[in-house]
């Protein structure tokens, strides 16, 4: 059902297109590319950034993963099988496993972890009843997964094999822990946490060790994620009022606002070039998927660290 209307953000793709070619070397606003105006959430670039794929509400009853072509604007239904609901897809670099959060009666929702060249799926399943599973993101290497675990003890930040074994809570605190986000180097995984009472972003090495704040503002900071090279991280902040998607040195430090609109954009995903973000936004009052150039982007205006 999202297939017809994505034919509609044919003609953003072919604009989107000539404007890279035409584009000066000064500002631009990001660039549309899809026009359905749906709920969408946690977008991902897949195939060496030839694709994105997010979580799409296909129909009032149904939430679903869709790959977006960027080159045809062409969408489709990811796992067109599956009745349950699906949130926040990760993708390995190689392009072979896909883990999300899929919904159950009990619990409410569970780890997926599909491998795409056999087909075949695995799962984690939490114990409590009313527990979820939200926002995989693989390690570089592929090897394991790390997640937003809400189950017995709180909300934390867990991470699996890809069996779906070898269960591991890291930096374990009170309070809200999520978003949880690999390096590219592997070695370390940031996330948000209310721990010190408001929702900062940390980082942590891969084991749960050496724990660092990185934000100190005085609104929400959340779904870090981190460039290509590993020297940045893109973020959702509402430190102005608004959420807009920010940009910090991977230490915390040098903080920019690259969105500035009066509407809401949330959840950056990085292009594999380090050179673009994708993000959602509600402008306008129709929720799509919007790309910046960060290299032609307006310039940037600081905020609190």
């Amino acid at each position: 059902m999202i297939e017809p209307r994505c034919r509609s953000a044919r003609a953003a793709g072919i604009a989107f297109l000539a404007l890279l070619i035409t584009m000066p070397t000064a500002a631009s606003e990001p660039v549309r590319l899809t026009r359905d105006g749906t709920r969408k959430l946690a977008p991902t670039f897949v195939d060496g950034g030839a694709a994105l794929v997010y979580a799409a509400h296909e129909r009032p009853n149904l939430v679903a993963l869709v790959q977006l072509d960027r080159q045809s604007c062409s969408c489709h239904r990811v796992l067109p099988k599956v009745v349950n609901h699906q949130f926040d897809p990760a993708v390995t670099a190689d392009g072979r496993y896909l883990a999300y959060s899929r919904t159950t009666t009990s619990p409410q929702s569970e780890l997926v972890i599909r491998d795409l060249h056999e087909q075949r799926d695995v799962t984690f399943r939490p114990r409590d009843s009313r527990a979820t599973v939200r926002h995989p993101s693989f390690a570089p290497d592929g090897s394991r997964v790390v997640f937003s675990l809400s189950d017995v003890g709180g909300q934390q930040i867990a991470t699996v094999n890809l069996k779906g074994q070898d269960l591991m809570i890291l930096a374990a605190s009170a309070g809200l822990n999520g978003w949880p986000s690999y390096a590219p180097d592997g070695q370390h995984i940031a996330f948000t946490s209310s721990r010190d009472g408001d929702l900062e972003l940390y980082v942590m090495d891969a084991a749960g060790n050496h724990l660092r704040r990185l934000t100190r503002s005085p609104g929400r900071d959340l779904q870090p994620a981190w460039s290509p090279d590993g020297k940045r991280i893109a973020f959702t902040s509402a430190r102005d009022g608004n959420e807009e998607i920010y940009l910090i040195d991977a230490d915390g430090s040098n903080p920019r606002n690259l969105t500035r609109h009066p509407d809401r954009d949330t959840e950056a995903a990085w292009h594999p070039d380090g050179r673009q973000l994708a993000f959602i936004s509600d402008r306008g009052g129709q929720c799509d998927l919007y790309l910046i150039e960060l290299g032609l982007s307006r310039p940037a205006e600081s905020g609190s660290r």
